[in-house]
């Protein structure tokens, strides 16, 4: 998918460009978002415009040596950093670029770096070095400090319009219902999008469990209604994402982000926050017992119980 598309007008780079072209790039930003694909693409655009003479042509020597991971002064990071490997940038930061201009470090996900290593970071992002800019993704904030975290300028992508991303998923996966319904289910978030538009069975698993979340009543009907449900641990895990989808969706519905009626919108009626709040605590729960090789059946039940619980305890 061509994310350029997409992307190329969102808030967070607009702000980082405009930055540039008025020359008041700070020395660090946090980039915050959910949806790690497309922040990926937005830390590199931003990356090539700091680098770039005339702030991201995609033509000139510095773009395409970027573009091809080969840019002397630009340092990309995906794995969760240890204090060795803090140290090693933190040396790096000390000599001089070699093209003359900025030297840029981008780090995908901060929030995988554990708290040895972002305090060790801490002094250098308060004082950089001259002519050095940190570019941080963080998909959950409070696994960054929030020292850390203040002393970067906060930009902030939330996802992409539905219509756009349905259109984008048309041009990719061709026009269908799987598609559309993909693109209202993803909330913007575009690898969600991605991974559910090529789903065959997306649509159908995910008005099974719409509807199974609508029609629970009381606990007496719910091995009935799991029962129509396949229990293998591949499926048991999709109905956990979907879930998670599901959810985040109502959410989104009782809170007016997101316009339309549906059977998304109905049932939102009936939970509140706080018992949407601990049904993604319920979830997630759910998969680490499917991953400790719990009973796929087992983990359904749980999941579905434990909704019906939680909706009737947090009324």
């Amino acid at each position: 998918m061509d994310l350029s598309l997409l992307l190329s007008d969102s808030k967070p780079l607009e702000i980082f460009k405009k930055d540039k072209r008025e020359g008041e790039l700070s020395h660090a930003y946090a980039l915050f978002g959910e949806d790690v694909f497309a922040m990926e693409w937005l830390l590199r655009e931003m990356a090539k415009t700091a680098v770039c003479p005339v702030g991201g042509c995609g033509k000139c020597a510095a773009c395409t040596a970027l573009d091809g991971g080969v840019h002397p002064d630009v340092k990309f990071y995906s794995d969760r950093l240890d204090v060795r490997d803090v140290n090693e940038l933190l040396e790096d930061c000390a000599k001089y670029s070699v093209e003359g201009g900025l030297k840029v470090y981008v780090v995908f996900q901060l929030d995988k770096t554990l708290a040895p290593a972002q305090n060790k970071l801490l002094k250098t992002v308060e004082e950089p070095p001259e002519g050095v800019l940190f570019l941080f993704g963080i998909v959950k904030p409070n696994a960054v400090t929030e020292t850390l975290r203040s002393r970067c300028k906060k930009l902030y992508y939330t996802g992409v319009e539905q219509s756009r991303l349905e259109e984008a998923l048309e041009r990719e996966c061709g026009e269908n219902e799987n598609s559309r319904r993909a693109a209202a289910y993803a909330g913007g978030n575009i690898s969600r999008a991605l991974k559910f538009a090529q789903d065959a069975e997306f649509a159908r698993d995910a008005d099974d469990i719409i509807a199974l979340l609508g029609s629970m009543q009381k606990s007496s009907g719910v091995p009935a209604e799991a029962a129509r449900l396949i229990q293998d641990k591949e499926h048991v895990a999709r109905y956990l994402d979907i879930t998670e989808i599901v959810l985040d969706m109502m959410e989104k519905y009782k809170r007016k982000l997101t316009r339309g009626g549906g059977g998304i919108a109905h049932i939102a009626q009936s939970f509140s926050y706080a018992a949407l709040g601990q049904c993604e605590y319920l979830v997630n729960d759910c998969r680490k017992r499917l991953e400790s090789n719990c009973a796929p059946s087992a983990v359904l039940d749980t999941l579905l119980f434990g909704i019906l619980e939680v909706k009737y305890k947090c009324r």
